[in-house]
């Protein structure tokens, strides 16, 4: 897991399965499983806290609310949209795991295992950009991690702003999550930003599933 200070949001959880579920984690009602973004107020958990088994899912909550300028919204029904797949490790799925328009990223392949926003402007006054999503792990261990990256202006270089653990660590497997979001700040003298949501798992049997991505600027205080 990246060490970087990112703030991460985790907010609601639709389960697949019959399993424990710590009560940090709160469960949506079905009737509202597709709702993007999810209502109320985000849940934010900074990375870089240690993991000793206590929080399987290191959640914890806030009263923050979603805040910004929208910049780019995704759900995926028609393809990959303003999103470009990255190469052989990448599918589109009009449905799956009782979604609609869903996005699977496998194995560990770098661009291969990924999608990639375009260039996103940012003139305006932004200082950073929150990037909110939904994803679904499958046979992610906790030697697999789900990325997130970031590019700015015309470098072809990524920077990776964090990474969540499967295995139970972060995340549970067979389980969505709904309205996860990460900062990426320090960005006051870039002109764009491209984001990349990246697995990195061990081979093709590690899925990294996504439904919905919002990115919004933050302006300067």
């Amino acid at each position: 897991m990246s060490t970087d200070t990112t703030t991460a949001t985790t907010m609601d959880v639709t389960t697949t399965t019959d399993m424990t579920v710590p009560a940090t984690i709160v469960l949506e009602d079905d009737e509202n499983k597709d709702e993007f973004p999810p209502s109320g107020a985000f849940s934010f958990v900074d990375d870089t806290d240690t993991h000793d088994g206590s929080d399987t899912n290191n959640i914890s909550n806030t009263d923050d609310t979603q805040s910004g300028v929208l910049l780019l919204s995704e759900d995926f029904s028609t393809g990959y949209g303003t999103f470009a797949s990255g190469g052989h490790d990448v599918s589109h799925h009009a449905s799956l795991k009782d979604r609609t328009g869903v996005v699977s990223l496998q194995d560990g392949n770098g661009d291969a295992s990924s999608i990639l926003s375009p260039p996103i402007d940012l003139h305006g006054g932004y200082s950073a950009v929150r990037v909110a999503l939904s994803f679904y792990g499958l046979s992610m261990d906790d030697d697999d991690e789900f990325c997130i990256d970031y590019g700015v202006d015309d470098s072809s270089e990524w920077t990776e702003r964090t990474c969540f653990v499967g295995g139970d660590v972060d995340f549970f497997n067979k389980v969505w999550y709904d309205g996860v979001a990460v900062e990426i700040d320090g960005l006051d003298d870039v002109e764009t930003v491209r984001v990349r949501l990246r697995c990195q798992g061990q081979d093709n049997k590690d899925d990294v599933f996504i439904d919905a991505v919002e990115i919004r600027g933050l302006l300067s205080s």
